[in-house]
C-alpha cells in the first residue's frame, strides 16, 4: 500500500515544481487576486471569476494535501532507518551511526518539507483569491439591489435624514 501511494503521489508532486518553474501566468495553479477595477465587471464575469478561483483553490488544495502525505511517508522512512541504526557504545556513537545511515532519507525529508512549503504557499494564495472573488460578487450584488431600489423609488428624502 505504501509503494502504491508513493507511485501515485510522485507525479503529482512534480506538478507543484513545474507550476513554479514554468513561469506561465496562465497556470492552472495560480490566479491573480481580483483588484479594485474588477468591480466594473458584470455579474456574469464575476461569476466566472468566482468559479475559476474556486477551481484553482480546489486543485491547489489537492496538491498541498498530496505534498503533506508525501512528507509523512518520507518522515516515516527516515525515522525507521534512523532508529534501526541507532547502535553503539555511547550516546555520541549511537547518534553518529544513526545520522550516517539515514543521511539520504534526511535529504529526502528536507526536500519534501520544502515542497510542502511551496504547495502551502500556493494554497494560501489561491484561498485568498477565491475568498476575494466571492466578496467582490457579494458587493456587486448589493450594489445592483441598491440601484434597483433607487430606480423604483423605494427611497424617500426622509430615509437620509438623521434623527
Amino acid at each position: 500500500m505504501n509503494e502504491l501511494l508513493k507511485d501515485f503521489i510522485g507525479p503529482q508532486i512534480e506538478e507543484i515544481i513545474s507550476a513554479y518553474t514554468s513561469g506561465n501566468t496562465d497556470s492552472l495553479y495560480f490566479i491573480t487576486i481580483p483588484d479594485v477595477d474588477t468591480l466594473d465587471l458584470g455579474i456574469h464575469e464575476m461569476a466566472s471569476l468566482v468559479a475559476r478561483t474556486s477551481n484553482v483553490y480546489g486543485r491547489v488544495a489537492r496538491l498541498a494535501g498530496m505534498a503533506r502525505a508525501q512528507y509523512k511517508l518520507i518522515e516515516g522512512s527516515y525515522k525507521k532507518v534512523y532508529k534501526a541504526n541507532r547502535v553503539g557504545k555511547n550516546e555520541a556513537e549511537r547518534e553518529a551511526n544513526a545520522l550516517e545511515a539515514a543521511e539520504s532519507e534526511y535529504t529526502a525529508l528536507i526536500t519534501a518539507e520544502a515542497i510542502v512549503h511551496l504547495a502551502e504557499s500556493m494554497e494560501i494564495g489561491a484561498r485568498i483569491a477565491s475568498e476575494s472573488a466571492r466578496k467582490l460578487i457579494d458587493k456587486i450584488q448589493a450594489i445592483q439591489v441598491a440601484s434597483a431600489r433607487e430606480e423604483k423609488g423605494y427611497y424617500t428624502d426622509k430615509d437620509f435624514n438623521t434623527y
